[in-house]
C-alpha cells in the first residue's frame, strides 16, 4: 500500500519541483507578472494548463490558461497559438449564440498576441482567413484585416492569404462595397505577388495552384475585358511609361484577359521588354507576332529571345522555333538548317530539331533534276525521324507517323539496280544537302 502511495505521489512532487524550479528561474522578469507573487502564479499556471493542453483536455485546460492572459499575457507566445486551437475546437461545437461569442473571443486573442509579440502583418492575415472561414456574414471585416496583412507583407503575403483576399474582394465586389477597377488593381496585386512567389519556386505545386485558383475568380467577377482594360490603363502607361510596377501590372491583366492579340497588349509587351529584356519577354512577343502572321517582326524577336536566355535546352527550343519561321515563312531551308543544328548542339536530345531537319530534306524539290536523286532525299529524311525518336522517346509517334508517310517515295528495287547500287550500301545525298546515308528501297 506504500509503495502505491509513492508511486500516486512522484508525478505532483515531480510537477512541483519543475514548478519551483522555473519560477525562481523567472521571478525577476517582469513579463510573467507584475510582482514575485503573481510571477510564481504565472509559471504554475503556465504549467498545469500546459499538461492539460498536450492532453487535449482543453476543458480542463481552460481556468488556467485563462489565469496567465490575465496575469502575464507576455509570457509565452504558445499561449495564444493553443488558444487559437481551443477556440476553434470549442467552436465547432458550439451553439449560434455561443460561436459568436468564441468567434469574439478568438479575434480578441489574435488582437494580444499581436499587442505582445508583433508580427502584425502575418497575424492579421491568419486572424482574417480564419474570421472568413468561421462566420461568412463577417466577409468585410475579414476583407480589412487581410487588406492590411497583404500591404504589410507585400510580396512576402502567404499564398493562402493572397488566395483569400481575391475571393473577399469579389465577395465585396458581388455585394457593391467595391468597384470594378478596384477588384482589377486587387487581382494585379496578387497576380504579381504570386509570380514573383513562383519565380523562387518554380516547381511549388500549391503556389500553382493558388495562382490557377485566383485567375479563376478574377475570370468569373467578369469586371474587365480587353476594351475597358485599355481604357483604364493605357493612359497611365503613357503617363507613367517608366514605371515597370504598373506596366507589369497592366500586362498581368492583359495575359489573364486574353487580349495578346490587341495592340495595346504588344504596345504594354514592348513597353516591358524595354524596361526590363528578358529571354522570356522576347519569346512571348515573338509568338505575338506569329499568331499575328507578322514573322517580319517575330524574326526580331526570336533572335533577341535566344541571345538573352542563358540556359541551353531553353534556348535550343527558341532556336528550333525559330528555324521553323525561317523555313516556313521565309523559305530558307539552309538557314532553318543551321539554326535546327545550333539547337542541337546546345540541346543534344531535343528531337524536334532533327523532326525540323528531316522535314526540310522532305520538301527540298530544288536541288535535283534527276528523279532518281530527288527520291534520295526522303532516305536523308527519314534518318533524321529516327534519330529524333532516339533522343528524344516523347515524339516516337510522331516520328513513325513521318517514317511511314515519307518510305514511300524511296526509290523503287529497280531504279536502285539501274543505278548500280545495292541495298544498304552507303550513300552521299548531294546539293547543299551532303548527307550520308544508306540506299534503301520502298516497301
Amino acid at each position: 500500500m506504500k509503495t502505491i502511495l509513492k508511486l500516486s505521489l512522484l508525478p505532483i512532487l515531480v510537477l512541483m519541483f519543475d514548478v519551483s524550479a522555473v519560477a525562481q528561474a523567472y521571478l525577476n522578469d517582469p513579463k510573467f507578472g507584475a510582482d514575485e507573487e503573481a510571477r510564481k502564479e504565472c509559471v504554475v499556471a503556465l504549467s498545469l494548463y500546459g499538461e492539460d493542453y498536450k492532453q487535449r483536455n482543453y476543458d480542463k485546460a481552460k481556468p488556467n490558461w485563462l489565469k496567465v492572459l490575465e496575469i502575464c499575457p507576455g509570457a509565452r507566445q504558445n499561449t495564444y497559438v493553443h488558444g487559437v486551437r481551443m477556440i476553434k475546437t470549442w467552436h465547432a461545437d458550439a451553439t449560434p449564440a455561443r460561436k459568436n461569442e468564441l468567434l469574439d473571443s478568438l479575434m480578441m486573442i489574435y488582437d494580444m498576441r499581436i499587442e505582445h509579440f508583433d508580427s502584425r502583418g502575418t497575424l492579421l492575415g491568419q486572424k482574417g482567413m480564419d474570421l472568413a472561414s468561421m462566420d461568412s456574414d463577417r466577409y468585410e471585416e475579414a476583407f480589412g484585416y487581410l487588406k492590411e496583412s497583404i500591404e504589410l507583407e507585400g510580396d512576402g503575403s502567404a499564398s493562402s492569404v493572397l488566395y483569400t483576399f481575391m475571393v473577399l474582394t469579389k465577395t465585396m465586389y458581388d455585394n457593391n462595397k467595391l468597384s470594378a477597377e478596384d477588384v482589377i488593381e486587387t487581382y494585379a496585386l496578387i497576380a504579381d505577388y504570386l509570380d514573383l512567389q513562383l519565380v523562387s519556386n518554380p516547381d511549388d505545386g500549391r503556389l500553382l495552384q493558388v495562382k490557377e485558383n485566383v485567375d479563376a475568380i478574377f475570370s468569373t467577377a467578369n469586371v474587365a475585358d480587353c476594351e475597358s482594360l485599355q481604357k483604364i490603363f493605357e493612359p497611365r502607361i503613357d503617363n507613367n511609361s517608366n514605371d515597370i510596377d504598373l506596366v507589369k501590372k497592366v500586362h498581368t491583366l492583359l495575359s489573364a484577359n486574353r487580349c495578346e492579340q490587341t495592340s495595346f497588349y504588344i504596345k504594354t509587351a514592348k513597353a516591358l521588354f524595354a524596361l526590363e529584356p528578358t529571354s522570356n519577354r522576347a519569346y512571348e512577343l515573338a509568338r505575338v507576332y506569329v499568331a499575328k502572321r507578322d514573322y517580319q517582326n517575330s524574326e526580331q524577336y526570336y533572335k533577341q529571345a535566344i541571345e538573352l536566355e542563358e540556359n541551353l535546352e531553353q534556348k535550343s527550343k527558341f532556336l528550333v522555333e525559330y528555324a521553323g519561321v525561317v523555313f516556313n515563312e521565309f523559305g530558307k531551308p539552309q538557314q532553318a538548317r543551321s539554326l535546327a543544328l545550333e539547337a542541337i548542339e546546345n540541346n543534344p536530345n531535343i528531337g524536334h530539331a532533327y523532326i525540323l531537319i528531316g522535314n526540310i530534306y522532305a520538301n527540298e524539290k530544288n536541288c535535283f533534276s534527276d528523279d532518281f536523286q530527288k527520291k534520295t532525299v526522303y532516305w536523308a529524311a527519314v534518318d533524321k525521324f529516327i534519330k529524333a525518336k532516339q533522343v528524344d522517346p516523347s515524339v516516337a509517334n510522331d516520328c513513325d507517323r513521318l517514317i511511314e508517310v515519307y518510305t514511300q517515295y524511296f526509290p523503287a528495287q529497280s531504279d536502285i539496280f539501274f543505278h548500280d547500287l545495292n541495298p544498304n550500301q552507303r550513300y552521299t545525298v548531294g546539293c547543299w544537302i551532303n548527307e550520308s546515308t544508306t540506299v534503301r528501297a520502298r516497301p
